[in-house]
């Protein structure tokens, strides 16, 4: 319809105005643990940033270059206060980012999971969402900044390729997913892939309701699928972002023996 057509230029003129007049953003405050110690700069140089530099390409769309060099900047200090992916043995690592609303947090944290994929984490867990629409919603703008495929053709029952996103910029290497834009995690669909984590080349992303079910489910074809027969832990590095950690949230508490 003709106010459809309107609606989406009107979206493309106020992309461009944002663009052309330099949005600014500004760099956030951080509060770490006595304990922290750096390692991302010490690993900078021999990390391909393949995610990254494809993400960055699709953001110069539609954001300004101060924007972007921000968001490098942001995103670096973030998955810097993260584990490094190459420390061997157990490890765990927790941490809040804050945003306002609408302030850009999705695009934010897509940028942290395409660097946290270069630097070598090989699982990533985006709890997105009470409902199918958020969750639907979310999965498409993975597609788009990180995939680069639309899920929805890869996991239907004749699977196909229709290339979204930073799909378009690049098609030398591509992140596995075990869930789409019109479909949550299933422990069927998963075990049907027939790969565990421990033999992918590239990383997995799965975007995921926050259900107990789903949860419960996913914990199941972790333990089933992906660990060996002397531990219930997965061997590779996984990133979780909670992206509804105001509402229902997971318990944090830290005991004796935990």
């Amino acid at each position: 319809s003709e106010l459809f057509k309107e609606s989406i230029e009107a979206l493309e003129i106020a992309k461009e105005f944002e663009k052309s007049q330099g949005v600014s953003l500004d760099l956030g405050i951080v509060l770490t643990s006595a304990e922290y110690e750096p390692w991302l700069n010490d690993r900078k140089a021999e990390i391909d940033a393949y995610y990254w530099n494809r993400y960055k390409l699709l953001l110069m769309k539609s954001l300004s270059t101060d924007v972007i060099n921000t968001m490098d900047q942001e995103t670096d200090r973030i998955v810097g206060l993260l584990q490094d992916p190459e420390i061997s043995g157990p490890w765990d690592r927790r941490g809040l980012v804050m945003g306002h609303v609408q302030s850009g947090k999705t695009g934010n944290y897509t940028g942290v999971v395409t660097k946290a994929a270069d630097a070598g984490y090989k699982l990533i867990v985006i709890i997105a969402g009470v409902n199918n629409n958020l969750r639907n919603q979310t999965q498409t703008r993975i597609d788009e900044g990180f995939i680069g495929k639309d899920s929805s053709k890869l996991l239907s029952s004749k699977p196909e390729q229709k290339f979204v996103g930073v799909g378009n910029y690049d098609k030398k290497r591509f992140p596995s997913t075990f869930t789409s834009s019109v479909r949550d995690f299933s422990k069927v669909t998963a075990t049907s892939v027939g790969v565990p984590l421990q033999n992918m080349s590239e990383p997995a992303v799965l975007v995921i309701k926050k259900n107990s079910s789903i949860l419960k489910n996913l914990i199941e074809w972790l333990k089933a699928a992906n660990t060996s027969m002397s531990t219930d832990k997965i061997y590779e590095p996984m990133l979780l972002i909670d992206d509804e950690a105001d509402n229902a949230s997971i318990n944090v508490k830290y005991g004796k023996n935990e």
